[in-house]
Order: structure tokens, then sequence, then C-alpha cells
């Protein structure tokens, strides 16, 4: 951290004197310099933050994501806000690893003033919320907090509006509604384009479905997909539990 922060002074100041020689008015040169170090400084957050979602998207590591996440909550958590959406990504690393229990108890702990639904943090912080409480079988819980408050909370962007449909489809399967959940995966891995992450998961569901219908050659091949291409997601361990049994 104190050595970051010495490299932006330095690289602010070498910056400045150069400008300063180029052009005879320190007041621009300011201004100029100021600007060079904003856009870099927003460069260098998305290159981070993408990097740090990939370790989900792309590599299925929740526990490197959620170490990464703590990395960064280190160098931005201090602003409560940004802390706050970090938190959220926590709580997706501790539902991808199995820990429902302590998922939820993060999310709980957040401050809910700090998340807007004009950004999509309310909506991901609910939707996250009644994963766990389906997850942890508090039915009731989750059912509540669906009706009451999924059909307020307008998803902002595309990607907001796939994890609605995802937490639709995850509903029907709590709910026993197999027929429904299983045709609105399909129609959202059929329709979408997704990362490799979200595509696993729902696989598992289906997986499972599978095997509630009988169907356990299709549920072998999923699982075996899974475990294939999972690495230390939790659904990755179930996996190899199950084709261990069979």
């Amino acid at each position: 951290m104190l050595v970051k922060r010495i490299n932006l002074i330095i690289t602010t100041f070498t910056i400045m004197l150069i400008l300063s020689a180029l052009i005879d008015n320190v007041v621009i040169a300011g201004g100029i310099t100021f600007l060079i170090i904003i856009i870099g400084y927003i460069f260098i957050a998305n290159k981070r933050s993408r990097k740090r979602l990939n370790l989900l998207k792309k590599y299925c590591d929740p526990y490197k994501f959620l170490k990464a996440t703590e990395e960064q909550q280190k160098i931005t958590g201090k602003n409560p806000k940004i802390n706050a959406y970090l938190n959220i990504d926590k709580s997706v690393a501790f539902i991808l690893m199995g820990n429902f229990q302590q998922a939820k108890e993060v999310l709980l702990s957040i401050d809910k003033s700090y998340l807007s639904n004009k950004n999509g943090t309310l909506l991901l912080y609910t939707i996250n919320l009644i994963s766990c409480l389906y997850e942890l079988g508090e039915l009731s819980d989750a059912e509540e907090l669906f009706e009451t408050q999924i059909p307020i909370l307008a998803p902002v962007n595309k990607r907001m509006n796939l994890a609605v449909n995802l937490l639709i489809a995850e509903r029907f399967f709590f709910l026993n509604r197999y027929k429904e959940s299983k045709e609105k995966f399909e129609e959202i891995l059929s329709n979408e384009k997704l990362d490799k992450c979200t595509r696993l998961s729902i696989l598992y569901t289906l997986a499972q479905i599978d095997k509630q219908n009988g169907d356990l050659i299709s549920a072998r091949n999923k699982y075996k997909e899974i475990l294939d291409n999972g690495n230390k997601l939790y659904i990755a361990v179930k996996s190899k539990e199950y084709l261990m049994q069979t």
C-alpha cells in the first residue's frame, strides 16, 4: 500500500515536471496531469477488476477469488460503499464454495443504505440472499423475500436480467417444480452467452433434475463435465462424490 502510494506520487510529480517543461502554463500542466492520473487509475482499476472476476468466470476458483477480493478490500475497503460491493462479491465466493451460512452472514452484515437499485447492487444482494436461503432450506423466508422484493427491483442491464432469470429457474427447482426449472435453465443455455462458471452451475441443477427423473445416464454425463471443468467449485466436489458412488 505504502509503496503504491509512493509510486503514484513519483509518477504524478514526473508527469507534472515533463508537462511543465513542454507547456508554459503551470495550471494547464496541472490539469492535464490530473486527467492523465485519473484515466490511468480507472484503467488499472478496471483491469484489476476483470482479472479478479475471471478467477470465477474463467478459472472457477472461488478460493482465489475470495483472497483477491479481500486484498482489494485492503486497498479500497475504507470507502463504505465500495466495501459493501466487495462484501457482495465475498458472498458469491462463499456460495460457490458451498458455505451458504457464511455467505448469508456476510450479506446480512452489509449496510444496505450503500446499495442502490439504480446500479443493480441492491438487486444482486437480494438475489444472493434468496439463493442462500433456498440452499439452507429456509424456503418460507426465501419465498417472502422473492415475492416482496424481486418484483420491485428492476434489472438495470442484460447481466442483471440474466441473474433474475437464473434465480427464477433456481426457485422452481427448490419448489420441486422440476419441469419448469428444466425448461427455464435450458432456455437460458440456448439463448445466453454464459461464462464457464455460470454454465456449469446450470448443468449441476439440470443433473439433479435428471437424477430425480431417473435419467441417470444424462445426469452422469453432466456431473462428469462439471468435474472435468469445475476446478475448485463446490459443485465439482459434489459431482465427484456422486460419480464415485455410482
